[in-house]
């Protein structure tokens, strides 16, 4: 126990300290204890760290908020309390300590050993040497996620030598929390700095006196009851009470009450750590008023919503409703109040149940029931309803709200015969690919009853299941698919090509229900397109589709033979890479794309082993079902046999005229020779006959 007599030492003591120093009884080594089981003792976090950040000491409240022990973090940096992907704010307010700041009740999150994020409250300060340089931070923590109801006690001393008691004396001295001991009496032994600030009165001013001298007038001093729970080895957690500082201005304030115990165990007295929550408790009073106003204008809502709204008891007791609820059921609101809800039903026990799934699971969506007026009209409604709970979350009862969807089921069954007088079949499907309605020609194509195909798997009834099931996968990824070619197997084995258009469809909250899907049957279209592909197959002239850009999509036999390269090597490639004046052929295609045709365009096609052969193609371009242009189709004519007998007709042309010019030029060396003139006359006449003959076959041709 502190005496009187080292009361008034310490007093006298702390007036010769002034200025920055911390201030304390005169026996050094008791008070370096003291400090130490202030420490030590405190349910608040309280730790040490280098300017670098590595911690140096690490307190039992330290232990209990945030799960560690001392051996496993001492020397390691402070970031290992950092939650995953969270910002590391610890370097920045490491550079502000470094510049003498002090950071006051900084709020953000911490993770505890076993992995669970916590909210901490930390003050932080600046941690000095004996020669005042600053060589680290000291943080007080308080987890303020829950109040912490037990603390454990400590599992290692604190190193006692000289330099380390006078770090813990540090750190209580330039805490910005108001950090106190007094004696089991109630006698003030230590104030620091932060009790400096919070209340006004210096260190001089209070050592040595009753801590009643900060009790408000008027108001209970609890301090004694405080006291001798302390002595009976109680600790006080955040504990809320008013003060007065020296100015006289109350304050609200939350203090950490621990007992300090001296080296035998013996309690000696007790430590404070309190902190101003002045500002908190105002802002709380604030909320109070602005949450009780927010109640009145939420029961205004209530009452002007459309919607019957009701809270019902855990028995089932109607316990509220608004003005929706009386119309809806032709009762007044204290005939309600107090009755069964599922009184007021076409089916009691289902309404039952589903109030009771909602204390079950914690909430129902769109439940249907059928509520009926004490006139007998019916209302088909859907209920949404959820639980709610008091302060303390415990649940109290259940809020219900229905919305009328008598004219949406109407609607629904005006759907439902526009879509079972569809040809097409038609199919909706969960998230796990199960069938969760069909129409009459699902059941035709198929030969299975719906009840059969409702709950079985979508893609069962497809000559290729697996992609079936890519389709509907599909859709739920990209929220549709279009022209999706299968086949559906009838149950007697009678096979429907079919192209399935498929979307999601959502509730009224915009999630994905399912999928609907609507099959076309294209089993004569397949048939055509068989034929029409026989066609392109026994065509002579080379066939080619080509893309938007320039690459080739289908060909037939001809143009494999003519280009000497497989159909799997051809598809894909760019076609004008298959000619000798590859630009050209280029601009070729381009020229479709831009007039919708050409005809006679001259190509020369190189075969693989170098061989040539000129062509003409015809092109046009062609589209989809939607008038959309997706490529060119276009036909080669071979044309090389021709180009070849032109060009030996042009041959035998030039050589005639070399002839011709060879006699013209003879007849006039023999002018004297008659009968050579007249025999060369008559050749000349004769070739000339045969060019005009030559001459007019030439015109007959083109």
């Amino acid at each position: 126990m502190l005496d009187e007599s080292s009361n008034r030492k310490q007093k006298k003591t702390s007036k010769k300290k002034a200025g920055k120093a911390p201030h304390f009884s005169p026996d050094v080594g008791d008070q370096m204890f003291l400090l130490a089981s202030i420490v030590e003792s405190s349910d608040d976090a309280i730790i040490t760290k280098t300017s670098q950040g590595i911690i140096t000491s690490w307190n039992s409240g330290a232990e209990q908020i945030y799960g560690y022990a001392a051996g496993e973090v001492l020397g390691k940096p402070i970031s290992i309390l950092i939650p995953p992907g969270h910002v590391d704010e610890v370097p920045g307010i490491l550079e502000r300590i470094k510049q003498g700041e002090s950071i006051h009740h900084y709020e953000t999150m911490r993770r505890r050993k076993d992995g669970r994020i916590i909210h901490v409250s930390v003050s932080i300060s600046p941690v000095k040497d004996k020669k005042g340089n600053i060589n680290g931070a000291s943080t007080i923590a308080r987890d303020i996620t829950a109040e912490v109801e037990s603390r454990n006690k400590a599992e290692e001393q604190l190193r006692t030598s000289a330099d380390r008691l006078f770090l813990l004396a540090s750190i209580v001295e330039y805490s910005d929390d108001a950090i106190i001991t007094k004696t089991s009496k109630g006698v003030i032994t230590s104030w620091n700095s932060g009790a400096e600030q919070i209340y006004g009165f210096s260190a001089q001013e209070v050592i040595g006196e009753p801590i009643s001298i900060l009790i408000p007038p008027g108001q209970t001093d609890e301090v004694p009851a405080l006291l001798e729970r302390i002595a009976r080895g109680e600790s006080i957690h955040h504990y809320e009470t008013v003060r007065k500082r020296k100015d006289g201005k109350l304050i609200h304030v939350s203090q950490s009450i621990s007992p300090i115990k001296d080296q035998e165990g013996r309690i000696i007295g007790a430590s404070t750590i309190a902190r101003d929550v002045t500002a908190e408790v105002a802002a709380r009073k604030q909320a109070e008023e602005k949450l009780a106003a927010a109640s009145q204008y939420a029961r205004s809502l209530i009452e002007s919503s459309l919607d019957p709204l009701v809270t019902i008891s855990p028995d089932g007791k109607i316990t509220d409703v608004n003005e929706a609820t009386i119309k809806v059921t032709g009762i007044d609101r204290d005939q309600l109040i107090g009755t069964d809800f599922s009184n007021y039903f076409t089916e009691p026990e289902k309404a039952r149940e589903g109030y009771q799934q909602v204390f079950a699971k914690g909430f129902v969506t769109d439940y249907a029931l059928t509520i009926r007026h004490e006139n007998g009209q019916l209302t088909d409604v859907l209920y949404n309803a959820s639980v709610y709970k008091d302060a303390h979350d415990n649940v109290i009862g259940v809020f219900a709200a229905a919305r009328d969807v008598t004219v949406q089921k109407q609607a629904s069954q005006y759907a439902r015969s526009l879509i079972e007088a569809s040809l097409d079949p038609l199919v909706t499907i969960s998230g796990d690919g199960k069938i969760t309605d069909v129409n009459e020609a699902t059941i035709k194509v198929t030969g299975v009853d719906r009840d059969q195909l409702i709950g079985t798997d979508f893609s069962n009834y497809f000559t290729e299941p697996e992609k079936a099931r890519e389709g509907y996968q599909q859709v739920f990824a990209k929220g549709f698919v279009t022209d999706y070619a299968l086949t559906i197997r009838h149950k007697h084995g009678h096979l429907t090509d079919v192209l399935y258009n498929a979307s999601v469809y959502k509730d009224t909250r915009d999630n994905v229900l399912g999928v609907f899907a609507a099959a076309r049957d294209v089993t004569m279209q397949q048939r055509s397109s068989q034929y029409a592909r026989s066609l392109i197959e026994s065509s002579l002239d080379p066939l080619v589709t080509i893309s938007g850009d320039g690459k080739i999509t289908d060909v037939n036999e001809a143009t494999i033979r003519v280009t000497g390269v497989g159909r799997d090597q051809l598809i894909g490639t760019d076609f004008s890479n298959y000619f000798k004046e590859p630009e050209k052929a280029r601009e070729g295609y381009q020229q479709v794309f831009a007039k919708g045709f050409v005809t006679d365009y001259a190509l020369t096609i190189r075969h693989r082993n170098g061989q040539l052969t000129d062509v003409l193609y015809n092109a046009s371009v062609y589209k989809d079902a939607r008038g959309n242009v997706i490529g060119v189709f276009a036909a080669a004519r071979d044309v090389t046999a021709r180009n070849r007998v032109e060009e030996e007709l042009a041959e035998q042309r030039r050589r005639e005229l070399e002839r011709l010019a060879e006699l013209e030029k003879f007849q006039k060396l023999t002018v004297g020779r008659e009968l050579k003139m007249v025999e060369l006359k008559k050749e000349i006449e004769d070739l000339r006959r045969e060019n005009d003959e030559y001459q007019r076959k030439i015109g007959q041709r083109a």
